[in-house]
């Protein structure tokens, strides 16, 4: 079983609806790919990403392994900003991404609420 990434562009933002599962580090770089691709056709380079329907099933040592991968290709220079809306029940997941994101310079961040999501999105 894999996710599916579904695009809405919205005022300066892009909406990345994903469902379904994102169980190995190949899944989680095609997501990222998929928003590149998106953000480099837009020349838009906000997303609100709506994770809620999607169950990530990642270990720790997966996400730092994709955070490397970005790194390497020094994605960070984009100047992407993502911003993540997820099950609660993979919160833990979600917010070990935001932390190892967090220090190779990736901006990306979990909220409970679009509302804060897009606040901080915009800024």
């Amino acid at each position: 079983m894999s996710f599916e990434l579904l695009f809405e562009i919205r005022n300066g933002y892009i909406v990345g609806v994903v469902t379904g599962v994102i169980a190995t580090p190949e899944d989680l770089l095609r997501k990222v790919r998929t928003m590149i691709h998106k953000a480099l056709d837009s020349n838009v380079t906000r997303f609100l990403m709506d994770e809620r329907g999607a169950e990530l099933r990642l270990e720790s040592h997966d996400i730092i392994e994709v955070a490397n991968q970005l790194d390497e290709r020094n994605i960070q220079t984009l100047g992407g900003r993502s911003a993540c809306l997820c099950d609660p029940r993979f919160v833990e997941c979600y917010k070990a991404c935001e932390t190892v994101y967090g220090n190779r310079s990736l901006s990306y961040r979990v909220f409970e609420r679009e509302e804060d999501a897009v606040a901080w999105l915009m800024r």
